[in-house]
């Protein structure tokens, strides 16, 4: 179970180790939702994004929740690093490889009010192009979350959705059982 880049490492994890028994996919990051993200891994990326953002990123989720468990500043380094692993690793000879069981959701309610974090149509194309088969994958738009962050409390505004899906991905597709607490 992944979350953003997790879901890339995920993805790319999957694809070189086939017996690994399934993927839960939460808002998996295939490709910024920037279009101008591309240049951040071209020659001088990493300088016309400190000349147009600074040295650091800043978060503007300042409340002392987010903090606890995000980063709010890190160093323009960082999405260049990103892009470069988007680039290299998220690709369609990638997703042929994974044969694995899937389940993707990921926060769409239009064309406006989608994922503003990561690209739903990119997560979309690699859904299509994965090698696992029909029967064994689900994608879900979940439109009342409100958020990039599904699972949690602190952002989404429908995690119930999300733990209902993936208990029902659990059971009929992973055929794993409920276990009963005491």
């Amino acid at each position: 179970m992944s979350t953003s880049t997790g879901g890339t490492l995920s993805l790319k994890l999957a694809a070189e180790f086939p017996e690994i028994a399934g993927l839960i996919l939460l808002s998996p990051n295939i490709e910024i939702n920037d279009n101008k993200a591309w240049m951040l891994n071209d020659p001088w990326g990493l300088q016309l994004a400190q000349a147009i953002a600074g040295t650091y990123r800043v978060i503007s989720d300042t409340t002392a929740l987010y903090k606890r468990y995000w980063n709010s500043r890190y160093l323009m380094t960082a999405p260049v690093e990103l892009e470069q692993l988007l680039e290299t690793t998220m690709k369609t000879s990638v997703f042929e490889k994974i044969t694995s069981p899937v389940l993707m959701l990921y926060y769409y309610k239009n064309e406006k009010e989608q994922d503003p974090v990561v690209k739903v149509s990119a997560m979309k194309r690699m859904y299509s192009a994965l090698g696992t088969p029909d029967s064994l994958k689900r994608e879900l738009a979940l439109p009342n979350t409100g958020n990039h962050v599904l699972g949690s409390p602190i952002k989404s505004k429908d995690v119930a959705s999300v733990e209902k899906a993936c208990i029902e991905f659990g059971e009929r597709v992973l055929r794993l059982s409920p276990v009963t607490r005491q």
